[in-house]
């Protein structure tokens, strides 16, 4: 382990790297949190969100959702910030895949279900997470993406 490596994992949080984190943990709370609720109450009771909302969607209740809410976004986020609590080599390239999939999850619930100013404040989310991630130094994020690894290794 070189020095500089050895310097960035045993040094102190850059406030990007803290905001980042913060987001990305409050992400996953509230996904896994919201997921769980709509899985245990499949008639989108706990959320006030009633069954009528899905009519143009493949589920007849929100247990589904529920679930692919909780693992996905909660897990894919809570997995995202340890992973830059940890200074992971493949902190970054989750945090972008993390906040990309939630952007895009965000427009087709606009455009299939139905607009709520909520969708457009987790997309907004979505997209701080990949600038976030994207702007941190090399050094503190896990230097180089996965592709940029193999990328090098191939010149």
């Amino acid at each position: 382990m070189t020095t500089r490596r050895k310097k960035a994992r045993s040094g102190r949080y850059l406030p990007q790297e803290r905001a980042l984190m913060g987001i990305e943990f409050g992400t996953a709370a509230a996904a896994l949190a919201g997921g769980v609720l709509l899985a245990l109450r499949p008639d989108g009771a706990f959320l006030h969100a009633g069954p009528a909302v899905l009519r143009r969607t493949p589920f007849s209740t929100w247990r589904i959702p529920g679930l692919l809410l909780a693992a996905g976004c909660g897990g894919g986020y809570a997995v995202a910030g340890v992973l830059h609590a940890r200074r992971s080599r493949a902190a970054r390239f989750v945090s972008v895949a993390a906040g990309s999939a939630l952007v895009g999850l965000e427009a087709w619930e606009i455009a299939v279900i139905e607009y709520q100013l909520l969708e457009l404040v987790f997309a907004g989310v979505g997209a701080a997470v990949v600038v976030l991630a994207l702007r941190l130094p090399a050094a503190a994020s896990s230097r180089r993406l996965p592709l940029e690894v193999f990328a090098a290794r191939r010149r």
